[in-house]
């Protein structure tokens, strides 16, 4: 008796990629690689999770390689300055948990977030790895965050540096969080640039050592601007209990 062999079938990414620019029409975002610092582009004109390689916006280039692997789209660049670093980029929309918040038509809370990671090697004995994930969005009031031991602390207006969550509110447009694993190194910086906020999450500011990869993880969510302390809060708490990546 035959038997017939059964081959499973990739299910369909929500990417689409057409040389180096990546799209996921029912997710409303766009990333061309070939200017990673812009990020993802939203239908709102939000620059989300923008990955910085220390260049001029004028010296970046394509990557060097770039592939689909299910909901992910992962880009690897070598900037070709002093540092002689490899940097790969990885984003992938987050599967969120049921999360506080106010419902909307459909169900759930009406919050979407996304996450990049981020690696970084050398060819040189040691180099600066220093690498910033950045994010442009129209100006509103910031409300930022601490860790403690895991779970966010309340959000209070002001800027710190060393408070790995940052809460953008604006008049008429959905509330923005971002925010670093607390397992990361905590290094923010908002800047007013006329009508835009520029958020920065600074990586790997200790340097990188040959045969050493490091990785990190920043989280970008938009969500409703009623209750947005509360769903910000929830979705902390569920990313922080997340393992962290691993650096070797």
């Amino acid at each position: 008796m035959s038997k017939s062999k059964t081959t499973a079938t990739p299910a369909a990414s929500v990417w689409g990629l057409e040389g180096h620019v990546a799209s996921a029409a029912c997710r409303g975002v766009r990333l061309d690689l070939a200017h990673p610092s812009a990020g993802l582009v939203t239908t709102t004109g939000d620059h989300l999770l923008g990955l910085d390689l220390g260049l001029d916006p004028g010296q970046e280039r394509p990557p060097v390689d770039r592939w689909v692997r299910g909901d992910d789209i992962t880009a690897t660049w070598e900037p070709g300055d002093e540092r002689e670093l490899r940097a790969t980029g990885l984003w992938r929309q987050l599967h969120l948990p049921a999360i506080d918040g106010p419902r909307v038509a459909g169900g759930g809370t009406g919050v979407v977030a996304w996450e990049l990671i981020a690696s970084a090697t050398t060819r040189l004995l040691r180099a600066d790895s220093t690498l910033a994930v950045t994010s442009d969005l129209d100006v509103g009031s910031v409300l930022m965050a601490a860790w403690e031991r895991g779970v966010p602390l309340p959000f209070l207006p002001g800027i710190d540096p060393h408070k790995g969550l940052v809460l953008v509110r604006r008049s008429r447009a959905p509330s923005v969080l971002l925010m670093l694993h607390p397992s990361d190194h905590q290094a923010v910086s908002v800047e007013r640039c006329g009508e835009r906020t520029r958020i920065g999450c600074w990586l790997f500011p200790t340097g990188v050592e040959k045969g050493v990869l490091l990785r990190s993880r920043v989280l970008a969510a938009i969500g409703p601007a009623e209750g947005d302390m509360t769903w910000a809060a929830d979705l902390a708490t569920w990313f922080a209990a997340s393992p962290p990546e691993l650096a070797t």
